[in-house]
């Protein structure tokens, strides 16, 4: 009997201590995260609407090098 209560107290300290340490490297990294998207919404990015390059984006409006239409802002 003395050894069920052993291992279930041990079970449950180490899913406790699990549980804490992971809860703790997610706020850091939603911290993080937030502090990038902050800072990458506040720059404007250009695509081309043809798409002819893919998902390719540019930091400043102009035209498409391949088709020559006018770039959009996302």
């Amino acid at each position: 009997m003395l050894r069920y209560i052993r291992i279930t107290t041990a079970m449950a300290f180490a899913t406790l201590l699990s549980l804490t340490a992971c809860g703790s490297k997610d706020t850091e990294k939603a911290t993080e995260t937030g502090a990038v998207q902050d800072s990458v919404q506040t720059a404007a990015v250009f695509y081309c609407p043809m798409k002819c390059e893919g998902e390719k984006t540019y930091t400043a409006a102009g035209s498409c090098p391949v088709c020559g239409m006018d770039l959009v802002e996302k």
